[in-house]
């Protein structure tokens, strides 16, 4: 399969305009934003007619072409009121590229966009649980949070985000975290800062940031922000482009490639485990989004961890590398994960999956994964309740190396969906959507980990959140949850979970 990816990713290239204007450059909306939420409602209520692709951050212009497209349609399609005010947030945020779309100049100057302070209450007696046969960690509530645990009792944070344009082709964007409790102390760091300019239909970024590829709503099976965000230089197009001459039938397709370094320690991190590892791996992911239809959008990626201090490849090795044969005579030299991911957009249901193999024999994934969900946009006529299901199930190979044995991970964290090898989880969300940005939403999620061992693991975790607009750029979010952990049939170990911020948009 990887060498096939390959080989459409290079066809692709051959029939792109590659003379074509290039898109003025714009920082990225980070992942734990709200307007994601607003964008996918949009698509989900039939406003957009455009089918955002899997691979985020979405930049801000991204976001601004989007919502250029619910204006038109608002036009013949009236909003219903709690969706008039998402609508209104939208334009409000991304007002600079919306003028730079009507043909203005872009005059989007580095400031501060976001205060958010953060309290939180996490009541347990363990702070976080460890993996099998890899050092890593996981807490209950504390998924896709890029990295950040929650200690015991009371924590305290707080993040600025500083961004904009230097120019109509350089974007920078500087996100310093605060945070304190008694497990962890206080600390202070830069928890995304990236510099982002153009080449002809390029964007290159260089720089830390939260990524995800995929469709997942819970996680992600392949790269996701329950990590730390990495530090990488990134390549891909300004924005989707039109496939053109044979290969005119795929429509729209996107293009990304990136390359970091993991980390310094995992050679000491595997040998407090008796095993094996490399330090200063390097991590390369390549993913092709096409989207032949305003419906249907599919993605091809590859991620492959490989090289390292004295582990370096040789020219012999990056041959097979592209072809995919990675066997026993080149020692197994790199660990990939590749496969695809999709989203089907239908009238009042979007389905989506993830489906992805981990190494390969003779140039195909062999141990797959998989993810399945549906989005029910509209359970009410209005569209204000709306619904997500959805399972995902790993194997019991899944994130883990013969070479690499520290598995799929970085700083403490799995790149991938927290629940890690062996593993089964099931995922339900319900939202209630008010007037001026409000929303009520539950969740409840099981996660089974290690599900062939004895020392299986339950999580059983469910959670109240909720948003209210307090002034015209202040919002209140919480969150109020409680979890239940069972560890090879142990008595049950509880978490209450609660949080309280309040983010200011300037």
């Amino acid at each position: 399969m990887k060498h096939k990816q390959l080989a459409a990713l290079a066809a692709c290239m051959l029939v792109f305009p590659m003379g074509a204007m290039a898109a003025s450059v714009t920082t990225n909306v980070p992942l734990d934003s709200v307007y994601y939420s607003y964008i996918e409602k949009l698509s989900g209520m039939g406003y957009i007619s455009s089918m955002p692709n899997g691979a985020k951050p979405y930049s801000r212009m991204e976001m601004a072409k989007w919502v250029q497209e619910a204006q038109k349609k608002e036009a013949e399609k009236p909003m219903p009121a709690y969706l008039q005010s998402q609508m209104q947030a939208l334009e409000n945020y991304l007002a600079p590229e919306l003028a730079a779309l009507q043909g203005e100049k872009l005059d989007n100057p580095i400031k501060i966009r976001t205060v958010t302070a953060e309290a939180a209450y996490n009541h347990s007696d363990t702070m976080r649980y460890g993996y099998r046969n890899i050092k890593a960690g996981w807490q209950p509530f504390g998924e896709n949070r890029n990295g950040y645990s929650y200690g015991r009792d009371g924590n305290i944070m707080a993040n600025v985000e500083v961004s904009g344009n230097l120019n109509n082709r350089v974007a920078v964007s500087l996100r310093p975290r605060f945070s304190y409790d008694k497990d962890n102390d206080g600390s202070a760091s830069l928890e995304e800062g990236y510099i982002k300019t153009s080449l002809g239909i390029w964007h290159i970024e260089a720089g830390k940031q939260a990524l995800t590829w995929g469709q997942g709503a819970s996680g992600h099976l392949l790269l996701s922000n329950n990590m730390k965000p990495l530090t990488t230089l990134q390549l891909h197009f300004d924005e989707p482009k039109q496939v053109g001459g044979f290969f005119r039938f795929l429509g729209k397709a996107d293009f990304h490639a990136f390359y970091g370094m993991t980390d310094k320690d995992r050679r000491d991190d595997a040998a407090s485990w008796g095993r094996t590892d490399y330090d200063d791996a390097g991590l390369l992911g390549l993913r092709l989004d096409i989207t032949p239809t305003s419906y249907f959008t599919f993605g091809a990626s590859r991620v492959s961890m490989l090289g390292g201090k004295n582990h370096g490849l040789s020219k012999s090795d990056w041959k097979h590398w592209v072809t995919g044969t990675n066997d026993s005579q080149q020692q197994d030299r790199w660990n990939d994960i590749a496969g695809f991911d999709f989203r089907l957009r239908l009238p009042g249901v979007q389905f989506y999956g993830e489906a992805y193999g981990e190494d390969q024999a003779h140039g195909m994934p062999c141990e797959w994964a998989y993810r399945g969900g549906v989005y029910l946009p509209r359970l009410t006529k209005d569209g204000s309740w709306d619904m997500t299901l959805e399972m995902a199930q790993t194997n019991e190979v899944w994130y883990q190396h013969g070479t690499y044995q520290n598995g799929w991970t970085y700083s403490g964290d799995i790149m991938g969906d927290a629940m890690g090898r062996d593993a089964r989880k099931y995922y339900g969300a319900v939202k209630h959507y008010l007037p001026n940005e409000a929303y009520l939403g539950m969740y409840y999620q099981r996660t089974q980990m290690n599900r062939s061992s004895c020392l299986d693991c339950t999580v059983d975790e469910a959670a109240l959140m909720g948003q209210r607009k307090l002034a015209a750029n202040t919002y209140l979010r919480g969150t109020l949850g409680l979890a239940r952990v069972r560890v090879a049939g142990q008595d049950n170990a509880y978490h209450r979970f609660a949080t309280a911020s309040v983010q200011w948009m300037y």
